[in-house]
């Protein structure tokens, strides 16, 4: 069976993922797919750093604004969403691009994970985690999972031990290779360069009023408990608003957080070996030299010649 396309643009947060994207997207005619764990959700715009119109200059952007914030998501809707508009997309004879993102869900999706189903209600690890704490609870996630990397998020592990005792694994299988037709490709940067750009975004998020966005999204009603606000920038924010600490102390936090994600994420997709990496440069000349890859693979004359 022949495999539909897909073209992945990969890279650390701040890399400059949505610039190369829509420059590509307005290229090939197709449109572009979020592969964010919290762009999804309406009304979290300035701190999730989602396309705004005049980035996306008219470039239609999947899974972007189409969930409540209170609504959960995870990497198995993500891929369900995902497979189905990238079967749109080709019936239209398009190849859309996929831009992440979220390790778990771009991964899921391309090696063609099956997610284990949720296991349903309150398991006694909730319980646990609410008597023991997260530092009790990571304890007994090294005794029951030595070999696993202990998740950060108290829920995830929450949600790791729930299957551990089902007698299930996140991921129960995966496709033997690669479940799209299309070049993974990787933008990296000097890290001190990401890191200064990564600080500057954080200050343009305070100054266009992340604070006053939070603070909306809790006046319409949204748990502080809820998925949407675990997200960076919003978990920090929730304690200004409290009077716990100032904007200023929040917006460095912010910033440390997302330095260490971005960390995170390159460290992530160094476990992917089919990504081909492009080192981004002060100029064009990296947007040019994906295009000309890409119409290349298109055409089917060239392979991939980038690191």
């Amino acid at each position: 069976m022949k495999k539909e396309k897909l073209l992945t643009i990969l890279g650390p947060t701040a890399v400059g993922k949505t610039e190369l994207s829509v420059y590509l997207a307005k290229i090939l005619g197709s449109s572009i797919i979020s592969g964010d764990a919290f762009q999804v959700y309406r009304g979290m715009d300035i701190g999730t750093a989602k396309v705004t119109k005049e980035e996306a200059d008219g470039i239609f952007h999947y899974l972007v604004d189409c969930m409540e914030p209170a609504e959960s998501y995870s990497a198995a809707i993500f891929q369900e969403k995902a497979r189905e508009y990238i079967s749109k997309e080709n019936k239209k004879d398009k190849i859309p691009i996929l831009i992440g993102g979220t390790g778990l869900y771009v991964q899921g999706l391309l090696e063609g994970y099956v997610f284990s189903p949720k296991v349903e209600g309150r398991s006694k690890w909730y319980t646990f985690y609410k008597m023991q704490g997260k530092e009790g609870l990571a304890d007994a996630f090294k005794k029951l999972l030595p070999e696993e990397v202990i998740p950060l998020d108290p829920q995830r592990m929450i949600r790791r031990l729930e299957l551990a005792d089902a007698g299930q694994s996140l991921v129960t299988d995966r496709a033997e290779h690669l479940v799209y037709d299309g070049p993974v490709i990787g933008i990296t940067m000097d890290r001190s360069v990401l890191y200064d750009r990564i600080n500057k975004r954080v200050h343009q998020m305070i100054e266009r009023g992340l604070k006053e966005e939070v603070a909306a999204l809790l006046t319409a009603g949204v748990p502080e408990n809820s998925q949407a606000f675990k997200g960076i920038g919003y978990k920090e924010m929730i304690p200004v608003l409290h009077g716990k600490y100032s904007l200023e102390e929040a917006e460095a936090l912010i910033a440390k957080n997302t330095r260490h994600f971005a960390k995170r994420q390159l460290t992530w997709y160094r476990r992917m070996p089919y990504i081909h990496w492009v080192e981004r440069t002060d100029t064009d000349t990296w947007l040019r030299e994906i295009e000309a890859y890409v119409i290349s693979w298109i055409r089917g004359e060239s392979e991939w010649k980038g690191k």
